[in-house]
């Protein structure tokens, strides 16, 4: 599902100009739920197929094993019932549900109606539908991952759940919109994940318009030794974990002004403004 007035929005490449075009297919509401939409300046088609806009075709996309992992058979459907909805209670120590998290990510990023969102990294979509589900009709959001069993996983719980956020196959680290489109952004994990945080954090402050704000949820560096020992292993899949100091100095070579870090055990909240 995409929602055909951001499609000239998107880029393929960041220098495409101008945006996407719908071409043909099923469309409700305003939103395209499959067909063809084409790159005017070069006639290239991109499908919208299995509930997800693909920029990516036949491109993997990923680029470490933990990304790899979630191209597996399941991965989408298993991802919130198996680990999300608890992740936050095992790795805080405290009783950290769902709706807690997300209220905070809300906070920190400073939901507007009628803005445009961004949710890099999206996963099965929990903050990209609860986001859409906040904006209503005044407001959009755009969920952006490479996996297509968790952006399938997306679209199926968005129709479930009765909203329609517009999903796309895409690498965060080129992000496929047109500079300072975007209202805020929100990362719920993803950026352990990257192979090149820096990179996606700059990439970020391009596609957003200044004074917006992003919101970032995470893992710390443990501070135990069968922590750290479990993180070395981890690491060798690709996962980063980062120390709080590590992360003000991110944001801040990236164009934000940081927030104070908010942590709760092994998790971190991080925030900044778009310079």
């Amino acid at each position: 599902m995409f929602r055909r007035s951001l499609l000239p929005l998107v880029r393929p490449r960041p220098s495409d100009e101008p945006g996407l075009v719908y071409d043909e297919g099923v469309e409700e509401g305003g939103v395209v739920l499959s067909g063809t939409t084409r790159l005017p300046a070069t006639g290239e088609t991109y499908p919208v197929k299995n509930g997800y806009l693909d920029l990516l075709k036949g491109q993997l996309g990923g680029d470490n094993v933990a990304n790899l992992t979630n191209f597996l058979p399941g991965a989408g459907r298993g991802y919130e019932p198996l680990w999300r909805v608890r992740s936050l209670n095992l790795l805080t120590g405290e009783d950290f549900p769902n709706g807690r998290e997300l209220g905070i990510i809300a906070e920190k990023v400073g939901l507007q109606r009628g803005g445009l969102y961004l949710d890099l990294g999206c996963s099965a979509g929990l903050y990209t539908r609860n986001l859409a589900r906040a904006l209503g009709a005044a407001g959009d959001v755009i969920g952006v991952d490479i996996s297509p069993s968790m952006l399938k996983e997306a679209s199926r719980l968005s129709r479930k759940e009765d909203v329609a956020p517009s999903l796309v196959r895409a690498d965060a680290a080129s992000l496929p919109f047109a500079d300072a489109c975007m209202s805020g952004a929100v990362c719920g994990g993803t950026l352990n994940e990257l192979g090149d945080p820096a990179r996606v954090l700059r990439e970020t402050h391009r596609v957003l318009q200044p004074g917006s704000r992003l919101a970032v949820m995470g893992i710390l560096e443990a501070g135990t030794t069968n922590g750290r020992r479990l993180q070395r292993f981890l690491s060798t899949g690709g996962i980063q974990f980062f120390a709080p100091e590590e992360l003000g100095g991110m944001l801040d070579a990236a164009g934000f002004e940081p927030d104070p870090l908010v942590t709760h055990g092994a998790v971190f909240f991080a925030a900044g403004t778009r310079r």
